[in-house]
């Protein structure tokens, strides 16, 4: 929840008090709102445009809204329409790389060799190619609760569905996910 002290210094009239708390906003939610987009299987050139489009809209639609009661929620609600509607205008899909681990995690790894770094990217690939196939509800659900790691009722909060079409939904993407990937 935006406590009332935050969301009036997003609102205030003062450019400073207003610039700095956009600033700590952004900083706070940044990566996660990057490796979202990324795991929607936006091509890595165009992940940084549609995460800055994110905070740009969320900071358009504050005066449109009375309370959020958990940011990373309506950040995440926010991205995935994004991610929406960049897909629907996309006239070329092309995926070129899937996040798989967080920046963090791979801060803390050794390198990665060349053949390791190839087996990667291939299976990105196909993951990326497996999930453009499916249809965008069942992708949608599948990238927030089994890759991004959302709770079924965050999920639902995002996508402003019922928390068990959520459930329902995951059923069915990773059934379609394995018939696409090959599993039976």
């Amino acid at each position: 929840m935006i406590a009332a002290p935050r969301l009036a210094e997003l609102r205030s009239e003062h450019a400073s008090v207003r610039d700095e708390a956009w600033r700590v906003l952004y900083d706070e939610h940044f990566d996660a709102i990057y490796r979202l987009v990324c795991r929607f299987g936006v091509p890595l050139a165009e992940v940084e445009d549609l995460t800055q489009m994110v905070f740009e809209r969320a900071h358009r639609r504050m005066s449109d809204v009375d309370e959020v009661r958990h940011v990373g929620v309506w950040l995440r609600g926010i991205a995935v329409r994004v991610v929406a509607e960049h897909r629907r205008w996309q006239r070329v899909r092309r995926l070129r790389q899937w996040l798989l681990e967080s920046t963090t995690e791979a801060a803390l790894r050794r390198e990665p060799t060349p053949e390791q770094m190839t087996a990667a990217a291939h299976t990105q690939r196909r993951v990326g190619a497996v999930l453009d196939q499916m249809s965008r509800k069942l992708r949608e659900v599948l990238v927030l609760v089994d890759i991004d790691e959302c709770s079924p009722d965050e999920a639902a909060a995002i996508l402003g569905i019922p928390t068990n079409t959520v459930r329902s939904r995951r059923r069915l993407a990773r059934e379609q996910f394995r018939k696409l990937w090959g599993i039976a």
